[in-house]
């Protein structure tokens, strides 16, 4: 677009030189009375002298009006023999942005960054990261005005201070700004006839005496100082433990350094953190994909976490072409696998993890060892990538021991020695050279001078010449003992040594180097009006929790064993369950319903298959989602979000298998009507399990670990939850609530005549303070209640009788409300001596009773003249003896006559909570959610503390950096 497409009005990217009072050389973009040189970027450089000068360009004197067109690898050669190459400078022009002539016979100009849609001498940005905009701007030159016209864009454009939507116009003044995007602007000098592009980008990174130091006092990095141009791909080498990953994430902000700076642009890193990490890119060496996602559907999930101002268009253009830049075109719904069941080649597995965060707008790209583990080929096939991303990026790239047709791949190389030491930064030429020369005077004593064999050497001869052995006398190697107890061979120069040797080098190096002084790119721009920022925050923090939400729903849905656990497991529980407790029997052999004792068994036995499901679904989430939280911890993902979206995907599969459970094991022990509130209190005691699993998950450091913790959640959910073990049979002497409660009973009030009998009711109805803490003691209690007060019987004749003491307490009653109460008597009366031959019968009648209630007359209702069956009769289809005694029991003792006030029994339908009367129903269902919500929210601050920048704070290392 920029070289070829010359029918476009692209300026050749062009700079002006000038040298200041201190000597040092000054870049401008525009021309002034002090520029010597003006340099223009194309195809060929063009060096053009505006003044005479004493610099030279391939041998030529660049006098006044002389013009010398050189390649990118010529230097430009000043008299005090410093050089500065073309490369170099191009780099630092490109950080200035664009500069655009309006023509004289032109006024309508369309303005993108897609080539395709502009004409002759329109105007073509430079790639942004806020998607395809197309704009049309008319000048006005005599007045110095325009008018702009958005045609198409993602999302509405802030010019100067108003907000334009698509097909919005206004008008533009002489230096108006329009931001594209958060990192892009556009400046309009219609004076001069002159739009400039301004683009907010890191164009250098620079590491000053960075050092890092473990707790035991180990050093990982010593005092390590570079510098990186927008352009330049580094090749960071060193052998096994030399600080190369260390170093990585240091750059990256995710550990913090002991001492030193890392700049972007000059800024320092650890002082604004949350601004500028978005900015850098850290690609981990483990893949950190989901397993269970196609590529395709991976690279789109990323696409759109990285960059959720896309719209989904774009978003999708920018997949396609990674795909086909990746070579992974062709197997894009292909799914992953793990690494233990490889459904893809090695060098494909790496090259996807690659592209995913080629989707993001970062410009620093940091890259942990990305060719390990693959052949040549494949090696090459991914170092040419990263090649392709260089040219306008920073990236930083490990390699444990390049062969030589990757090192000469890379711009600069620097090698890291032991203890985390600088052997040498430079380009690979020159590296090679240095440790020619260097070996030269360890054998000769002298300089090796000007050999033409300098710099042909392998990459592994520096290796070689690093870890040059120590020999005694006879020439046998000297071996000593690392820091683990082995023989190892001794070095002839130590990691200071090479440090050392270095620093003078790069001194000798620095005199020969002109200084260049610039402005580094503003960070950050200006922000946008609070209206705009806040629909932009909401659509992009919407679109990032849809993704996540999506994301983990796809994966889980993916996953055969998941699925097997969701779809498989609940029903044949249910029926296992179902078929153990079905054996109760009538006087006719047949099961009976309400005879039968094992159905408080059965309920705890339900939560406890809801508790255990959960636990298993999601205890090892975390883990296998870890490497990606570590990934995308740059790119201002929220945690609540990441946890609501797995939160609500557990939750659903975890409703899909009460469901399925409560369907299979109801039907088999004939528990009639209860569906509803079965699932109900089955899915709150699963939102427990879910909330604890990824708690557990947070903490376990792998999966056999998780699953340890699986028994010591159960086994407490089982002892205390008051299902097999009663609490009046529960020792209580390490109860401390209970002991203080006994003191003060023991200093009786006087007021109370007899403390002796209100401490052994008190202590009969006491529940022990930890069944309290257990998830299924409160889900257990309300499901007992509900079948005892909501199954269709007990509930139709509760409101039956509500219906009637309300119509019997008002004094003066119409005649229609005297028809009205002895119909809700007769149907009353209906209700509890009700039956029929057949249990469908019997549901039908009670649909007709339901008639009476909202309003129908018995004698039109149908139900006084339907005749009564003797087989089913509505109390044994409906209702069970042994809940109704558990209930019935609580209602008695919370009522107890020697009780100075109401209190909390166990089984009881009702609360008193402050003072208040609740149900059981809802006070229990506020406990489970808020204990769940509370887990959450320790996980969301586990995960924060995980995920937050290991080392030294960061207020340490600014007043360091001071």
């Amino acid at each position: 677009a920029y070289y070829f497409n010359a029918k476009k009005n692209v300026s050749l990217t062009q700079i002006y030189l000038s040298l200041d009072d201190d000597g040092e050389l000054e870049l401008q973009r525009e021309k002034s009375r002090d520029s010597l040189l003006e340099v223009r970027f194309g195809l060929k450089v063009q060096v053009r002298a505006l003044k005479t000068t004493t610099v030279k360009l391939n041998g030529v004197q660049l006098t006044a009006n002389t013009v010398v067109e050189a390649s990118l690898d010529d230097p430009l050669e000043f008299d005090n023999e410093s050089e500065l190459p073309l490369s170099d400078l191009r780099r630092r022009a490109r950080a200035l942005g664009g500069r655009f002539q309006l023509k004289t016979y032109k006024t309508s100009y369309l303005v993108s960054n897609n080539p395709s849609l502009l004409d002759v001498d329109d105007i073509l940005l430079s790639p942004g990261t806020g998607g395809e905009v197309l704009l049309r701007i008319l000048c006005d030159y005599d007045h110095r005005v325009g008018t702009l016209e958005i045609l198409h864009s993602d999302r509405p454009l802030q010019v100067g201070d108003q907000l334009l939507a698509v097909g919005g116009r206004c008008a533009l003044t002489d230096g108006a700004t329009i931001q594209l995007d958060a990192w892009q602007v556009l400046r309009c000098d219609f004076a001069e006839r002159i739009i400039e592009e301004e683009r907010n980008v890191i164009s250098t990174l620079e590491v000053r005496d960075l050092s890092t130091r473990f707790r035991k006092g180990i050093t990982t990095l010593d005092s390590i100082s570079f510098s990186v141009s927008r352009g330049e791909m580094v090749c960071v080498m060193g052998a096994s433990g030399s600080g190369k990953t260390t170093l990585m994430r240091t750059i990256a902000g995710q550990q913090h350094a002991t001492e030193g700076q890392v700049l972007l642009n000059g800024q320092e890193l650890y002082s604004d953190l949350d601004l500028l990490k978005r900015f850098v890119t850290y690609i981990p060496q483990d893949d950190a994909f989901d397993d269970y996602l196609t590529i395709e559907e991976n690279m789109e999930f990323a696409a759109a976490i990285r960059s959720p101002h896309l719209s989904k268009r774009d978003r999708i253009r920018r997949v396609e072409s990674k795909l086909i830049e990746l070579g992974l075109a062709e197997r894009r719904d292909s799914v992953v696998g793990s690494a233990m069941k490889k459904l893809l080649s090695g060098g494909e597995r790496k090259r996807l993890n690659i592209g995913l965060d080629m989707l993001s707008s970062a410009d620093v790209f940091l890259f942990d060892e990305p060719t390990s583990g693959l052949s040549s080929k494949d090696s090459e096939h991914v170092m040419e990538i990263l090649r392709g991303m260089a040219h306008n990026k920073i990236i930083l790239v490990t390699l444990h021991q390049p062969t030589s047709k990757l090192f000469q791949m890379f711009t600069k190389a620097l090698l890291l020695d032991k203890g985390g030491r600088l052997a040498f930064f430079g380009t690979p030429h020159e590296m090679l050279s240095y440790f020619a020369e260097a070996e030269h005077e360890q054998h000769f004593g002298t300089e090796l001078g000007g050999c033409p064999a300098c710099g042909t050497t392998r990459p592994e001869f520096i290796f070689d010449v690093l870890e040059t052995p120590l020999r005694d006398l006879s020439g046998d190697i000297i071996y000593e003992e690392n820091n683990r107890g082995q023989l190892v061979p001794a070095r002839r120069f130590s990691a200071d040594f090479w440090r050392d040797r270095y620093d003078r080098f790069r001194l000798l190096q620095d005199m020969k180097q002109v200084n260049v002084r610039e402005s580094p790119a503003p960070l950050p721009p200006p922000p946008l009006p609070t209206a705009q920022r806040r629909r932009i925050k909401l659509r992009e923090e919407w679109a990032q929790l849809r993704t996540l939400w999506k994301r983990s729903f796809t994966s889980k849905l993916r996953n055969r064993g998941n699925l097997i656990l969701t779809l498989i497991v609940p029903p044949v529980l249910a029926a296992v369950i179902g078929w153990a407790l079905y054996f109760t029997k009538d006087e006719s052999g047949s099961y009976d319903f309400a005879s039968a004792f094992h159905i408080p068994t059965y309920i705890f036995i339900s939560l406890l298959v809801a508790m255990f499901l959960a636990l298993v679904s999601s205890v090892d989430d975390i883990i296998r989602d870890r490497v990606l939280l570590n990934r995308e911890r740059n790119l201002a993902v929220r945690l609540p979000y990441y946890i609501v979206a797995k939160l609500g995907t557990l939750m659903l599969f975890s409703a899909v298998q009460c469901a399925l459970f409560v369907l299979v094991g109801n039907s088999i022990l004939e528990v009639k009507g209860m569906f509803l509130p079965y699932w109900y209190f089955m899915l709150v005691t699963a939102l427990s399990g879910l909330s604890l699993g990824l708690l557990i998950s947070s903490l376990a450091t792998s999966s056999k670990m998780a699953a340890n913790f699986v028994p010591l959640v159960l086994i407490p959910q089982l002892i205390f939850s008051g299902a097999l073990v009663k609490y009046e049979e529960m020792n209580r002497d390490p109860d401390l609530l209970y002991t203080l409660q006994r003191w003060f009973i023991q200093n009786p009030d006087p007021k109370n005549p007899d403390p002796e009998s209100r401490e052994a009711a008190n202590r009969k109805l006491r529940i022990p303070a930890i069944s309290r803490l257990v998830a299924t003691h409160y889900s257990y209690e309300a499901l007992i209640v509900a079948q005892a007060k909501l199954n269709p019987l007990t509930r139709r004749q509760d409101k039956l009788q509500e219906l009637i003491d309300t119509l019997a307490k008002k004094k003066s009653r119409t005649a229609q409300e005297n028809r009205r109460l002895e119909d809700l008597k007769q149907a009353l009366i209906e209700v509890s001596v009700m039956s029929s031959e057949s249990g469908r019968e019997l549901d039908k009648r009670m649909r007709l009773v339901d008639r009476i209630i909202d309003g129908t007359e018995l004698s039109a209702s149908g139900l006084e003249n339907l005749g009564q069956g003797s087989r089913w009769s509505a109390q044994r289809r409906y209702s069970n003896q042994k809940v109704g005694e558990l209930v019935y029991k609580a209602e008695t003792e919370q009522n107890d006559y020697r009780l100075d006030q109401k209190v909390n029994v166990f089984f009881s339908p009702d609360k008193y909570v402050w003072g208040l009367r609740v149900s059981v129903y809802f006070w229990n269902s506020v406990i489970l959610l808020f204990s769940s919500a509370g887990l959450l929210g320790l996980l969301n601050v586990i995960l924060s503390r995980q995920l937050r920048p290991s080392g030294k704070a960061a207020n340490r290392i600014g007043r360091t950096g001071e």
